[in-house]
């Protein structure tokens, strides 16, 4: 099976706080993993961290045999954040069209959805 997520050695601090500190997980392709924990055990750094929000400061996490933080590697993952929200300024069309741009297509890609 291919290695999908592979976390080693990951260390990352907000000033003094440790919020993880020495972290390993291995997730190979068909697996299902949850992070469960109480608040403030770092799921959500960990998190950011492997989707790219959050650069790393020790360790290594690489997505596919790719590390997260390059754009091409963001653009095959898929995930839901715990709050999302649009600017209110933007149009459904402006929303739509930026993810197909991030998502590598043509912003022209979008008009089957709009109608």
């Amino acid at each position: 099976m291919q290695q999908i997520l592979e976390v080693v050695a990951v260390s990352h601090r907000y000033g003094a706080t440790v919020a993880l500190d020495n972290i390993g997980i291995s997730v190979t392709q068909g697996e299902c993993v949850a992070l469960l924990g109480p608040n403030g055990a770092g799921k959500t750094t960990l998190v950011n961290l492997v989707v790219g929000l959050a650069v790393r400061q020790r360790g290594t996490i690489s997505v596919v045999g790719r590390d997260p933080i390059r754009a091409v590697t963001r653009r095959d993952l898929g995930v839901v954040q715990q709050r999302i929200g649009f600017p209110r300024t933007l149009t459904v069309a402006e929303v739509v069209r930026g993810a197909a741009v991030r998502a590598g297509m043509p912003a022209t890609a979008i008009g089957p959805v709009l109608v």
